[in-house]
């Protein structure tokens, strides 16, 4: 059957809605930043858009976005997957830290169904420190695109920066967006070592959000693509 004009621009519409759908929508992981050796560490996933205080039903997640994997890197850079159990708008899971230093909770999905012929990419990570800890930093190479601030006593009005990593190297130029419990956001520009510094003027959680769109031919569950979306997140906590 030979499809009209209209039925063609329907079509990608559709394609359109179901892109704009996924690539508006973010995975962001948090729990107290501040852990206890040998206390019960608790942490949640959740998918939605942080800035207009949306966090989807696990039911309504994008593709086998609630299928995603839930790692820690171990301050001896020895990483651990983690079980999570399904609760109505999260996933969660516990961990009992053994030691002193830097955790990073951390996950990576590929979603399984195209956005058009975008393939997406989902990351969120978390750092959380035990006890005492000289090194407040993460670049753990197995996790492409990184947003990173430490977890440290953040104030109003103090600067707070925020590192952007991709493959293990600085990422320059990137867009990274902001975004207050209150649904202020300002996107800013990493500069020439990854980084982007401001002061925040409220208290409460922030999440941040950085992507990356390239070009890229491949076939992903047997469809092809011509582009990959990775989106990556961080949280921290303005006192």
């Amino acid at each position: 059957m030979k499809k009209t004009p209209l039925f063609v621009l329907f079509i990608a519409l559709l394609c359109n809605s179901l892109s704009q759908t996924a690539y508006a929508h973010a995975l962001w992981i948090e729990a107290s930043q501040v852990g206890k050796k040998n206390g019960t560490q608790t942490v949640k996933v959740f998918y939605g858009e942080y800035e207009h205080g949306t966090r989807d039903l696990v039911k309504d997640w994008y593709a086998d976005v609630k299928e995603l994997e839930l790692w820690v890197q171990h301050p001896s850079g020895q990483s651990t997957k983690l079980e999570t159990s399904v609760a109505a708008d999260h996933l969660s899971a516990s961990f009992t830290p053994e030691q002193e230093g830097l955790y990073l909770f951390h996950t990576t999905h590929a979603a399984s169904e195209l956005g058009g012929q975008t393939k997406y990419v989902f990351s969120a990570s978390l750092p959380i420190v035990v006890g005492k800890s000289d090194r407040m930093t993460a670049n753990p190479k197995e996790i492409n695109l990184l947003a990173f601030v430490a977890p440290s006593e953040n104030r109003v009005k103090q600067t707070v920066d925020i590192v952007v990593m991709d493959e293990g190297n600085a990422l320059a130029d990137a867009a990274v967006t902001v975004i207050s419990a209150e649904g202020w956001a300002k996107t800013f520009k990493t500069d020439a070592s990854g980084k982007v510094s401001f002061q925040p003027l409220w208290e409460g959680m922030y999440v941040v959000e950085t992507s990356k769109y390239s070009p890229e031919e491949g076939i992903w569950n047997d469809k092809p693509h011509t582009h990959v979306w990775h989106g990556a997140t961080t949280v921290f906590t303005v006192n």
